[in-house]
């Protein structure tokens, strides 16, 4: 069986409502959570009806699933994120950044390396420790998460608009202009 955990990348963060929908594959269970209730805390477990076969009362259940108010919370998030125009616009704007943080790169490239991943769930390669980077930016006014492999984390709200990358890609080329390096990397 192939089992995949969708609790980050599902839910429209890559441009289609699941992320497998741009590999070509579909699994037998898959993970949902986070972006499924729109901020509501709520988890799902989707599965082929083969694979439920073994899930009998009793042996699958869920912290967050299956009660009143997050099963409206997570029909609205659907009939949002489901529309073909929502899921065409985080596929746009996760081009723009992309394209927007490649062609920072080169200006700053005693740090930068390249720039990973698809949709709205992008990462930043780094040449050196991505932590002591994201704490600078915090900082600095801009929330990164600093992930493992030197990575900064660069994950906007799906409703970005292109005048937000162009803000946000300023303040990073400003922020990595003025970065001095620790002296370790160094």
């Amino acid at each position: 069986m192939l089992v995949f955990d969708e609790v980050q990348c599902g839910f429209a963060r890559t441009g289609k409502l699941f992320a497998y929908e741009n590999h070509g594959i579909e699994p037998d269970i898959l993970a949902a959570a986070k972006g499924i209730g729109g901020g509501f805390p709520m988890g799902a477990c989707l599965a082929t009806e083969k694979a439920a076969a073994g899930m009998v009362i009793g042996t699958h259940g869920s912290t967050y699933g299956g009660n009143p108010l997050a099963m409206a919370a997570g029909q609205a998030v659907l009939e949002v994120v489901d529309r073909p125009e929502f899921l065409e616009h985080v596929r746009l704007m996760g081009e723009r950044l992309r394209g927007a943080l490649e062609q920072m790169i080169p200006n700053h490239s005693h740090l930068f390396e390249s720039v990973r991943g698809m949709g709205l769930m992008l990462g930043i390669r780094m040449k050196t420790d991505s932590r002591a980077f994201v704490t600078y930016l915090r900082d600095h006014g801009l929330l990164t998460v600093a992930a493992g492999d030197n990575v900064v984390r660069v994950l906007p709200p799906l409703v970005i608009e292109e005048a937000h990358i162009t803000e946000f890609v300023q303040k990073l080329s400003d922020a990595a202009r003025h970065y001095e390096l620790p002296q370790a990397a160094a």
